[in-house]
């Protein structure tokens, strides 16, 4: 069996990637319903959410960061990510 802390970090990882999915499926279905009412009263195009505005890499590592100084991720998981999200500049 595991240490908590590492149960701990597990359970976050898991509920941030099913919190993603629940933002990419309501985001999914906002567009769908927009395009709905579109047809329905008539548009030429149908209507269309702007995109989120995406983090820059300087947020993201911040925000990593944080997860490394709350104990979720370990200093290795931060390098790593730190290391791809500074690979995309």
């Amino acid at each position: 069996m595991s240490d908590p802390q590492e149960q701990m970090r597990n359970a976050a990882r898991e509920v941030g990637n099913e919190l993603a999915r629940a933002v990419e499926q309501a985001a999914k279905l906002a567009r769908q319903a927009g395009d709905d009412i579109a047809r329905l009263i008539g548009d030429a195009a149908p209507a269309r959410a702007p995109k989120p505005r995406s983090e820059s890499p300087a947020d993201l590592i911040r925000d990593i960061g944080r997860l490394r100084d709350e104990g979720l991720i370990t200093e290795e998981e931060f390098q790593t990510k730190k290391a791809d999200l500074l690979g995309r500049v």
